[in-house]
């Protein structure tokens, strides 16, 4: 993986204003308002609603940052970026690799943000468990941005932005993000322990709520990592080929 690349990556994607707007600024508000609104409930002893909304904004905002950086894939096809690489001593998996690191480095700032925003609202918690859920939410994010990447190689340049844009909403609301799945009618709760999303929710609570979900929930993550990232090999090779 070349580093120079990594930096050149991850400089283009954190001074684009979407990013800060979309990806720090929407769930750092939701939070806030959410918070605001419903966070002196308790939802177990000594576990407030303020706390739970946290950690799954956080999760919805690192996704946010992962998933969207994959798709840049797509611009940079129609543009002619990745034949340009070609003529560089960079090869296909190193440009891969760049592009989930990326991911993975931009997800960074957004739970330093909403972590942030949770110790200043007064959310205590032990440092071990601040450091649990920051590291199982970052390394859950891995899976978003091979997903992001598959995404990329198959949508097109002017549409995969307005395309992943409108995943959001389902990924957010049905995978128990944005609100607790028990709400939610019979088929739309089974739906929603299907999306990775819910997952990823999952591993972040652990270490608050308690429970022995995580290692499913790790390995269910771990499955839509795997797919995602064969496809992406083998769609690779075949843009490649054509290139």
């Amino acid at each position: 993986m070349n580093p120079a690349y990594l930096a050149l990556e991850i400089k283009r994607i954190v001074r684009s204003p979407q990013f800060a707007l979309f990806t720090i600024g929407m769930p750092l508000a939701m939070f806030l308002l959410f918070g605001g609104i419903f966070g002196a409930r308790e939802i177990a002893p000594g576990i407030s609603t303020a706390t739970v909304t946290m950690v799954n904004m956080a999760a919805y905002g690192a996704m946010t940052a992962a998933l969207f950086t994959g798709t840049r894939v797509a611009t940079e096809r129609t543009d002619g970026w990745q034949r340009t690489l070609r003529l560089t001593p960079l090869r296909a998996p190193g440009y891969l690799m760049v592009k989930v690191a990326a991911g993975l480095f931009v997800a960074l700032p957004v739970l330093l943000v909403i972590f942030a925003a949770g110790m200043i609202r007064g959310i205590r918690l032990e440092t071990g468990q601040w450091l649990t859920i920051f590291g199982t939410l970052w390394l859950g994010t891995l899976p978003f941005a091979v997903l992001g990447l598959m995404i990329g190689l198959f949508g097109k340049g002017d549409t995969v932005q307005a395309v992943t844009g409108a995943l959001m909403l389902p990924l957010g609301m049905f995978g128990g993000l944005w609100i607790p799945l028990q709400v939610l009618p019979g088929w739309m709760n089974t739906a929603g322990h299907l999306m990775p999303t819910y997952w990823l929710g999952e591993i972040g609570r652990a270490p608050v709520l308690g429970g022995s979900g995580l290692l499913t929930a790790a390995g269910v993550l771990a499955a839509w990592l795997v797919v995602p990232a064969l496809v992406v090999m083998a769609r690779f090779r075949l843009d490649t080929a054509r290139l």
